[in-house]
């Protein structure tokens, strides 16, 4: 199966970098992607987030006073803005949410679930500490249908982890280049 980036999340990528000069960042980390998926706001990770009971608000007002540096990165510096190794294990956390659920495009919704499955963050400690744990952003997700397997799947038909391993390298070298190309994140 071949994945690639919705365009929602294409546009969060985007964000990002922006979201990394604006806090004073040269590195992309995993909390700009999340400032990047708030400030997009129509996604339904932020619709997940809300029916959780966070704010997307006082989400970002959280992370902002966590990781705003001293003063902004030059707009003739973007060039050295760059994704850390976190934001890329999380990108390809997505990759496997995406295959998980027989899905082909990578969608906020894969971000959001694994983003909670990782560790280190500003924003993770921030959900966790309100509640927000994978199970329950997972079963809160399949309610509203936020993520659901493809074509009426079944969950225990979808593939294991182990089956998934060579496939998902393969596509996240794939998606690397589309994404360089598309919104020049990765450059």
């Amino acid at each position: 199966m071949k994945i690639k980036f919705s365009q929602e999340m294409l546009t969060i990528l985007s964000y990002a970098r922006d979201e990394a000069m604006r806090t004073g960042s040269y590195g992309i980390g995993v909390d700009h992607v999340v400032l990047g998926m708030l400030r997009h706001r129509d996604n339904n990770a932020c619709r997940a987030l809300a029916a959780c009971g966070i704010d997307p608000d006082v989400l970002k007002e959280a992370i902002d006073a966590r990781v705003f540096g001293e003063r902004a990165v030059p707009w003739q510096d973007q060039a050295l803005v760059r994704p850390t190794r976190a934001a890329a294990a999380l990108l390809s956390g997505a990759g496997y949410e995406t295959l998980r659920h027989a899905q082909s495009i990578i969608l906020s919704s894969h971000f959001l679930l694994a983003l909670i499955r990782s560790e280190g963050s500003a924003a993770v400690e921030i959900l966790r500490g309100r509640g927000l744990d994978y199970d329950r952003l997972y079963a809160l997700m399949r309610e509203h249908r936020f993520v659901m397997p493809q074509s009426g799947q079944q969950e225990s038909l979808l593939p294991r982890m182990e089956d998934l391993l060579g496939p998902l390298g393969e596509q996240l070298t794939h998606l690397y280049g589309d994404i360089q190309a598309k919104t020049n994140f990765i450059s």
